[in-house]
């Protein structure tokens, strides 16, 4: 298995905080979690996980060795703002797919805000897949799929 999730969450997270960092600099702000969250503590909140790690099959060989794995990474992100909730939301996943890009993951159809149980919070949700696999020296190489 071909494990990269920290990669992934450290990437994303430092850009997230970089481009925003007076939504995310503190505990009493914005939240960036590695786990998925029903009913965010603070807002903004960014939830990503990776929901898929198995065997890419179409480069197992005959000794099953897992030469690569397929990935595949969910984003939630949530805002209540009074005005402007879907914006920011927007401007935060914009961040969030650039950073997957320059990863080489892509990202898949179904992205966008969507609705919530609480109508007063916005969420937008996206999905993210690649292929990874790691060289002898531990090299991460990331392929668009």
């Amino acid at each position: 298995m071909v494990d990269i999730e920290s990669i992934v969450f450290s990437r994303i997270s430092s850009a997230i905080r970089t481009a925003f960092p007076s939504n995310f600099t503190t505990s009493t702000n914005g939240i960036i979690t590695g786990e998925k969250v029903s009913a965010p503590s603070s807002f903004p909140a960014v939830c990503i996980t990776e929901e898929n790690n198995s065997v890419y099959l179409r480069s197992q060989d005959s000794s099953s060795v897992e030469n690569h794995s397929d990935l595949m990474y969910e984003v939630e992100i949530y805002s209540n703002l009074s005005s402007g909730r879907k914006a920011q939301c927007k401007a935060i996943a914009k961040i969030v797919n650039d950073t997957m890009a320059d990863m080489n993951f892509t990202r898949k159809p179904g992205s966008g805000i969507i609705p919530n149980a609480n109508s007063s919070i916005a969420r937008w949700f996206g999905r993210w897949t690649a292929v990874a696999s790691k060289t002898e020296d531990n090299t991460v190489l990331i392929y668009r799929k």
